[in-house]
């Protein structure tokens, strides 16, 4: 059994360490100190460190751990430039936690062009694609790219347990209230995440189910949405989803 551990860092970053047989991973380790200070406190060995994406708040840690743990393995998409990394695309799949947990990697363009994510046992490292009741922001991509990344995530199994990069989940609500007021599964989950936000809980992690009822970025065909979408707008726009998911980015890049 993989256990996973929530870890925050910098402002309102998130690192987790997976464990299991006394093996561990560390994924998107922006921070070293608290990384290190979690990984001694589980007292397993590091084998493997997972980034997402190249920013410097999912890797700056990275040095520090590798001076500590010279023999861990980095798994890491080419645009991250680690050295000796195992370069990892679309397609490719391994083994972490003495055999464990077998991940695949699907690569999800948008937030930054090599932008990935790591999936398996039921367990999605989503990095800043997918974000409780959010997604990333589109950097460097196209939002067709984002929204096909998007879309092809909400397909994995409803039980997925979802681990993603940022605390943004009180905001990411906001917006998405905005957007469907009358949504009674995302009322309730703004209320369960304004209780967990009380004790300074994490809101992670979240399953792919819980946000296809309350995600609107993963509700692009519904009609609430989309009337949403169109109403907002005073462009003619078709009801595509790639259409009504760059009329709700660009809406919550300023809302």
């Amino acid at each position: 059994m993989v256990r996973i551990e929530v870890i925050p860092a910098l402002n309102d970053n998130y690192i987790y360490l997976a464990t299991s047989n006394n093996k561990a991973a560390l994924i998107d380790p922006g921070e070293s100190a608290p990384a290190l200070d979690a990984l001694t406190k589980s007292g397993c060995e590091l084998q493997a460190i997972l980034l997402t994406h190249r920013h410097a708040d999912h890797i700056d840690g990275v040095a520090e751990i590798c001076q500590r743990h010279p023999h861990a393995h980095i798994y890491a998409p080419q645009e991250c430039g680690i050295k000796n990394a195992i370069m990892c695309a679309e397609g490719d799949s391994f083994n972490i936690l003495d055999d464990t947990l077998n991940l695949s990697v699907y690569a999800t363009p948008g937030h930054t062009l090599g932008h990935i994510v790591f999936y398996g046992g039921n367990i999605l490292f989503s990095g800043d694609t997918l974000f409780a009741c959010g997604c990333g922001r589109v950097f460097e991509g196209s939002m067709e790219q984002m929204q096909e990344a998007l879309t092809r995530l909400a397909t994995l199994a409803d039980d997925t347990l979802v681990y993603c990069g940022h605390e943004y989940t009180t905001a990411n609500i906001a917006f998405a209230q905005a957007v469907e007021p009358q949504n009674v599964a995302l009322q309730k989950r703004a209320k369960d995440v304004a209780a967990l936000r009380r004790e300074n809980l994490p809101t992670v992690p979240f399953s792919i189910a819980d946000e296809k009822q309350c995600n609107p970025f993963l509700r692009l065909t519904e009609s609430t949405v989309i009337a949403a979408a169109k109403e907002h707008t005073s462009d003619n726009i078709s009801t595509a989803p790639a259409s009504i998911f760059t009329v709700l980015r660009q809406w919550k890049d300023s809302f």
